[in-house]
This record gives structure tokens, C-alpha cells and sequence, in this order.
């Protein structure tokens, strides 16, 4: 059971993007670092961890809310997956790997099961039992999830979503949550 502390392409991401996100850095980042466990754990438990998996996953989470920053919309897939794509252009990553990350930013507020894309689907699982505050852990263990929150607190992340979603929801009551999904 690997507790990961440090991803190199999650940091230089969060690094890049720390002057924008400001005074809501510290709980972006532990947000981050709590679904990039989690997303890990379940891929341990499938057989599926490795260190590129790792280091996609770190990549897609440093953009997949920072459209809320970025571009200050609380509508924040689209705008989060351009800035990755953008950052994207000039790596030497296969167009499969870019591919997987936009995928995993485009789908982790996905309600339905991904079942053609795990590394989707972990993070998925792990961004709900992080939002859900534990509640809705898919198939993270919950001793595995009270230490991985235990490295990594909330630090306001979810007041910010309160703050930041509630003042979306006032200018666009008919959407109050454009950024979830069905598939």
C-alpha cells in the first residue's frame, strides 16, 4: 500500500498554475494529492499501478478543476482541458497518453460507472469519495482513504467548492452544476 507524497508532473503543473489558484493552493493541491492516491489505490488493487500511470494521472489531476481558476468558471472541464492540451502540444508524449489525460479530465465528474477506461474510472472513483468527503468511496478501503486524508487534510478545499459553487449557482440557477456528467 504506496502512500505517494510527491509527483513530479502533478508539481510542476500546481507550480506553473500557483500564482492563478492563489489563496486556494494549498487545498487545490492536498485535492489533488487525496484523488491521485486514491485513483492509485484503485489501481493497485486491479493490477494496473505503474509509474506512467502515475505520472498521467498527476499531469491530468494538476488541470482538471483549474478551468475555476484559469479561466474563473465554475463550468470548468472544457477550460481546464484546453490548458491541457495547450501544455500538451510540445511534449513528447504519445498522442494516446494526451488522449488518456483530456479523457480523464473530461470524465471524472462522470456519475455512471466508466467501464472502457480505467485509469478514468480510478480517478473517478476517487474524485466522488473525495468530494463526497469518504462517503462514496467506490472501491478505495476506507482505512486506506483515513490515511490518505490524514497525509493530505482538506485544507477549505470543500468550502471553496461551496464558495466558488454557490456563486455560480446564483448567476446560473437553470445550471447550478454544469460540470457534471452522465457519460
Amino acid at each position: 500500500m504506496r502512500l505517494i507524497t510527491r509527483c513530479e508532473a502533478l508539481e510542476g503543473v500546481l507550480e506553473t498554475w500557483r500564482e492563478a489558484i492563489g489563496s486556494d493552493f494549498q487545498a487545490y493541491k492536498n485535492h489533488c494529492y487525496r484523488v491521485l492516491n486514491g485513483a492509485y489505490a484503485v489501481l493497485e488493487a486491479g493490477g494496473l499501478a505503474s509509474d506512467e500511470h502515475l505520472e498521467t494521472i498527476g499531469f491530468a489531476l494538476g488541470f482538471h478543476d483549474l478551468g475555476i481558476w484559469s479561466d474563473v468558471n465554475f463550468d470548468y472541464l472544457e477550460p481546464s482541458a484546453c490548458r491541457a492540451e495547450l501544455e500538451m502540444a510540445d511534449m513528447a508524449w504519445p498522442d494516446l497518453r494526451k488522449q488518456q489525460v483530456l479523457a480523464i479530465i473530461a470524465r471524472h465528474h462522470q456519475f455512471i460507472r466508466i467501464h472502457d477506461d480505467s485509469l478514468s474510472e480510478a480517478v473517478r472513483q476517487a474524485d466522488w469519495c473525495d468530494v463526497s468527503l469518504g462517503l462514496m468511496r467506490g472501491t478505495i478501503e476506507k482505512a486506506r482513504w483515513r490515511q490518505i486524508v490524514k497525509r493530505f487534510p482538506n485544507a477549505g478545499f470543500h468550502q471553496l467548492l461551496i464558495r466558488k459553487g454557490g456563486v455560480h449557482a446564483l448567476k446560473h440557477p437553470l445550471n447550478p452544476l454544469p460540470m457534471m456528467r452522465w457519460r
